[in-house]
């Protein structure tokens, strides 16, 4: 499947006044098990995010025990330099099947505080992100 077609599949975005949506596609020569091994670690964004320093998890999902679930909390830490130095962001969605994960920004000391902010990333095929 095309990016393009890709995109249109997942990405439905409907925006209302003052509002805008965007999508980011970036093509990754790994494959798709490897790479979403690595995103698919709400815990640990630091394996695939250069600019996070560190994430603390500040609340359980509604899954068993410790494990991460939807509805999971965590506080990461940005590197300096950026324009913010933390974010508070909450697991949405997180589809092993679709390689599909949903996080949602719910605080934090940025400009995306007052604003809803939602962030999937999607595997496909060998290759792309």
């Amino acid at each position: 499947m095309e990016a393009a077609d890709y995109i249109r599949r997942h990405h439905r975005h409907t925006t209302d006044h003052k509002q805008c949506a965007s999508a980011v596609v970036k093509h990754i020569k790994a494959p798709v098990d490897i790479v979403w091994s690595l995103v698919r670690r709400f815990d640990e964004p630091e394996k695939y995010k250069p600019f996070v320093s560190r994430c603390r998890m500040c609340a359980a999902g509604a899954g068993d025990g410790d494990a991460v679930s939807i509805g999971s909390v965590r506080e990461v830490k940005v590197k300096s330099g950026l324009p913010a130095t933390t974010s508070t962001e909450r697991l949405e969605l997180l589809d092993d099947k679709e390689h599909i994960l949903g996080i949602k920004i719910v605080g934090g000391d940025h400009r995306l505080k007052s604003r809803r902010y939602w962030k999937e990333d999607h595997l496909q095929g060998v290759g792309h992100l």
